[in-house]
């Protein structure tokens, strides 16, 4: 259950950087920031940080913790690169 809830969360703040970043572009009339690519370095933070609580504080191991990681990580940053390169 909660990996479903932390890819869930994934996916809707990449939707977030996305329309911001969006939002932005149009405001200026140019490419300011690729939200995709700055969702990435955040949800690695998040991704990080929520498999060192795994392993420490629930006392999952560390095997367990990288094969989640691959799902809650792997399908945001999937869609992340997808959109970034469809632009390109």
């Amino acid at each position: 259950m909660h990996m479903l809830m932390m890819t869930s969360l994934g996916l809707a703040l990449l939707a977030a950087f996305w329309f911001v970043g969006r939002m932005l572009n149009v405001r200026a009339g140019r490419a300011v920031i690729n939200g995709p690519r700055v969702f990435l370095l955040v949800w690695a933070a998040v991704s990080f940080y929520n498999g060192y609580v795994g392993v420490t504080k629930a006392g999952y191991s560390v095997q367990a913790e990288l094969l989640v990681h691959v799902v809650v990580f792997g399908l945001p940053a999937a869609i992340a690169v997808w959109l970034m390169l469809r632009k390109a």
